[in-house]
């Protein structure tokens, strides 16, 4: 008997095991079938575009791996820099054709954000779409005028054509006042019936008694120098200290001699000595004469204020708004005036007084003309 109760307790123990171990067998099996669900039902992660990456060579260019897609156009355009021309759309070493020199033209056939395809003397290639705008390139001057002639009128304003490679773009620069005010009347704008003085004599320095219209037309003559090494063409009002042409009058030269913009020089005063810093003078959108205008005045006004404040260490006093300037109410283009700092302010006066502070705000002047076109 005690035998036999033996055997029975080892077979029980079996069939335990047995139903144990098939258990554990099937919660692995639901186990693994529920990963594999989780696994088939998940979406796969999305492959990451490669990052921009720059060379640092003679340009900086997007690097493209991707198929692109190109707008079908046609037009000319130059290079604004010497930039690389490439057999395909992508910065990629071994694929370089050639170089475009800056202010040599070619033909775009295809344009996207990054690229564009181009014709050049009669191969394909791609170029960088920041490195060219549109336009024909200026490689001779019109009448036969060698880099760097300057023209004058009759009426003693002058153009200088660019003395470096030609960047398409022509700045009108206005040194404010002139040797003795003109007392006699003009129209605040066109149509308009409120009547201004047109052409007041300015003011002076409070401790160098140096005259405005000196210190405008030194630092003009410093901004036309700047602005010719950068490939700009220059219209100048005037390049001495007697140019009898009110404000309308300035205005309406600006508007006629092609100019892409107009910059006018000026330092500024104040009752109050401690006042001091730099700033632009634009029109409001509001303006009667010149809304349509209001928005491309600001942006040349803040650009040149930002970049100026920056190069001679003046405060920044940014963009002030005026209606009641005849010299901007008179303009067909992108007009700003430029308040270069205090002459009643008996330390940025002498500062403006010395050749260092001068050339630095010519520059400063020339960086946020630079920044306007995106330079």
């Amino acid at each position: 008997m005690k035998r036999y109760w033996m055997i029975a307790a080892m077979i029980w123990m079996s069939l335990m095991w047995t139903a144990c171990a098939g258990g554990s067998q099937g919660s692995s099996e639901s186990q693994t079938a529920q990963t594999t669900n989780e696994q088939t039902t998940n979406e796969p992660e999305t492959t990451q575009e490669p990052e921009m990456t720059k060379e640092p060579e003679t340009t900086q260019e997007p690097e493209t791996t991707a198929e692109i897609e190109f707008e079908e156009v046609r037009y000319q355009a130059v290079a604004t820099q010497n930039v690389r021309m490439r057999t395909s759309p992508a910065a990629l070493d071994g694929n370089v054709y050639g170089i475009l020199s800056g202010g040599e033209g070619c033909t775009v056939i295809g344009y996207s954000d990054a690229w564009c395809k181009v014709e050049y003397e009669g191969e394909i290639v791609y170029i960088a779409s920041e490195y060219l705008r549109e336009g024909e390139p200026q490689t001779e001057p019109s009448g036969g005028e060698t880099a760097g002639t300057t023209v004058v009128y009759d009426n003693g304003t002058t153009n200088t054509l660019p003395t470096g490679i030609a960047n398409g773009w022509k700045i009108a620069i206005d040194a404010g006042h002139q040797m003795g005010g003109i007392s006699d009347l003009e129209p605040n704008g066109p149509g308009s019936t409120e009547m201004k003085k047109k052409l007041s004599s300015g003011t002076q320095g409070c401790s160098t008694r140096i005259p405005e219209y000196e210190l405008n037309l030194q630092v003009s003559l410093l901004l036309k120098q700047e602005l010719l090494n950068r490939g700009y063409e220059v219209f100048m009002i005037r390049e001495n200290n007697d140019c009898p042409l009110s404000n309308a009058e300035r205005a309406l030269e600006a508007n006629g001699s092609g100019a892409d913009v107009f910059v006018r020089i000026h330092a500024n005063g104040s009752a109050n000595p401690e006042v001091n810093g730099s700033l632009t003078v634009v029109p409001t959108g509001r303006n009667p004469y010149v809304a349509s205008l209001a928005p491309q005045c600001e942006r040349l006004g803040s650009c040149i204020a930002e970049k100026m404040a920056a190069s001679s260490g003046f405060r920044n006093k940014g963009v002030t708004y005026s209606d009641t300037m005849t010299g901007i109410n008179w303009c067909s283009i992108p007009v700003a005036i430029v308040e270069m700092g205090y002459m009643s302010n008996p330390e940025e006066d002498e500062k403006m007084a010395l050749d260092s502070v001068r050339q630095a705000i010519a520059k400063g002047i020339a960086d946020g003309i630079d920044l306007y076109f995106n330079r």
